[in-house]
Formats: structure tokens, sequence, C-alpha cells
């Protein structure tokens, strides 16, 4: 049953992903760009909602969150190689699986990356453990766990702050109206 739950929540999401557009290289570019901030409002408005339902849900349903261990050099590396390919390939995890789903050949190739990435991490995760992952280990840290609060607390304030952000900030910025083309396919 819980498999059914998380392909009912894939498929939703990807539904809501190709809605707003997020799919599309040019609303992801436009994005980066911050010349178009619907992509950039609709994943802090997912993230927001998922946070919360998360730590709710969690009190009625059995869940394990496994704390992956914060290490500084190998999140640094890992962010820099993740944002050269997305601001190269224009997508994302979850928006090239939708961007295949719309027929899109570059998204195929953009899951292809991440998979054989993926694969090259695991050949070559021995390797790379010293200088990637032993230095600068900090350990199992959460933001609740930092500031010393309730879990769910954390979670209400973080997404309040989200959701009052994407409530203040623009869609379109006057750095848009300079580049029509960029707002969608």
């Amino acid at each position: 049953m819980t498999l059914f739950y998380a392909l009912l929540v894939g498929v939703v999401m990807g539904v809501l992903i190709q809605r707003v557009g997020a799919s599309s290289p040019r609303m992801i570019a436009a994005a980066l760009r911050l010349q178009n901030l619907t992509v950039i409002k609709f994943m802090a408005t997912t993230i927001a909602v998922g946070t919360v339902a998360t730590y709710i849900l969690s009190f009625f349903v059995p869940m394990h969150f496994d704390i992956k261990p914060t290490y500084v050099v190998g999140v640094l590396v890992g962010g820099l190689v993740f944002g050269a390919g997305f601001a190269i390939g224009g997508y994302c995890p979850g928006t090239c699986v939708v961007g295949v789903g719309e027929g899109r050949r570059d998204a195929l190739v953009a899951v292809l990356g991440g998979v054989f990435g993926a694969l090259a991490f695991t050949m070559l995760y021995r390797m790379l453990e010293a200088p990637l992952i032993k230095p600068m280990t900090l350990g199992k840290i959460t933001l609740p766990g930092v500031l010393h609060l309730s879990p769910l607390l954390v979670a209400v304030l973080f997404a309040a702050l989200l959701l009052a952000i994407v409530a203040v900030a623009p869609t379109l910025t006057r750095r848009s109206a300079a580049t029509p083309e960029s707002s969608g396919d």
C-alpha cells in the first residue's frame, strides 16, 4: 500500500510540475536568471506544504526519518556538479522525468546523465570517501536539533517563512521584460 501512495504522490507531483511549466528548460533558465520566479515559487510552496504534511502524517503513520551525516566537502562538490548539470541541461531530477513523459529527447539525455552519474559515484565511492566524505563531517545535524525545538514547530515556522516569501516575491521581474522569450516554451 505504501508504494501505491508513493506512486500517487509522484503522479500528482508530475502533473503539477508539468502544469506550472517547470519541465521546460526555458522556464528553468528564466528561473535561474531570476527573470521568471514561477518555478521557484512553485517549489517553495511544495516544500512548505510537504514539510508540514510529512510531520503531521508521522503522528498517524509510522515513519523513519533517516538523517544522513553532513559532510561539508562532499556537499559542496556535489552541489557544484549538480548545479552545473542543472544550468547546462535545464533540468533537475524531477523535471527531467516529467520532460521524458512529454516526449522531450533532451530530458531523456538528462535522465541518462543522472543515472550514469549516480552509477559512477557508486562505483567510485571508496576512492572518493577519503577526500570528499571524511574531512569536515559534522554528523547527523538537523535544524530542530540545533534550535532545540520541536520538529513540527520548526516545520511550521519554516513553511510560514517560505509561504511569506512566495506571497511577497514577484512572479516576473523587471529583467524579464527585456527577454520575453524566456517566459515559456
